[in-house]
């Protein structure tokens, strides 16, 4: 009895439109740091802090909105989720960085 009853609660739940605009967000702003890199002649440094950027808002997005890391969880959590997607984020940054630099004579 309970599963027919916790079936019909799904049905009546309302479309998740934050997903939706969480994603679109996400898409946005990967296309937006694209954009930057390709399009824009700006120096590397302030190129790579963009994007940087970017990557860190696209983490708190997808922690908050996507995977339900609300601001009621423990502090140590939340800094460790940030913490952990911004090496992340720094990591593929600086590779991407290293990869575009390398002189390796490959035209």
């Amino acid at each position: 009895m309970d599963l027919f009853q916790e079936s019909d609660k799904q049905v009546d739940a309302p479309f998740p439109w934050r997903y939706v605009a969480a994603f679109l967000i996400c898409v946005a702003l990967t296309g937006l740091a694209i954009l930057i890199a390709i399009g824009l002649h700006l120096p590397t440094t302030v190129m790579v802090f963009i994007v940087l950027a970017m990557a860190l808002i696209q983490v708190v997005l997808q922690l908050t909105l996507l995977l339900h890391a609300s601001f009621h969880d423990e502090r140590w959590m939340r800094a460790a989720a940030l913490a952990g997607g911004t090496f992340i984020a720094a990591v593929v940054i600086g590779f991407t960085y290293l990869v575009m630099t390398f002189n390796s004579g490959v035209s």
